[in-house]
């Protein structure tokens, strides 16, 4: 990560029945989402799954301004509303909108 970028973290937990389906449906992540992440000034987006447990690590300009973005955007709250189907806990595009995604504390790092 470049100085100039701000990084952050979220926890969603995934239905365990319905892992697969959540996997799956990441093969096919809608132009519209990619698109608004752009716009969002997003530089990198990782998401890791581990059983029932997706960690979403983000990179962007400015983590505000992305969260603008996504919150105002469509294509998001369609994407964001059919990924929670298989979703117990996670991004809540019903919720206000600086509330909507869950990001972790930072409590520590390291960097030799």
């Amino acid at each position: 990560m470049t100085d100039d970028l701000e990084r952050a973290v979220y926890l969603q937990r995934i239905d365990p029945d319905r892992r697969d389906e959540y996997v799956a449906a990441h093969d096919d992540v809608p132009d519209g989402v990619t698109d608004a992440m752009e716009r969002a000034g997003v530089e990198r987006f990782d998401l890791y799954v581990r059983d029932d447990i997706a960690v979403c690590i983000l990179e962007a300009e400015d983590i505000s301004a992305y969260d603008e973005v996504m919150a105002d955007d469509p294509a998001v709250a369609e994407w964001e509303r059919h990924v929670a189907q298989f979703k117990t806990e996670g991004v809540d595009v019903d919720a206000d909108s600086d509330e909507q995604i869950p990001y972790m504390e930072e409590l520590w790092s390291f960097e030799p």
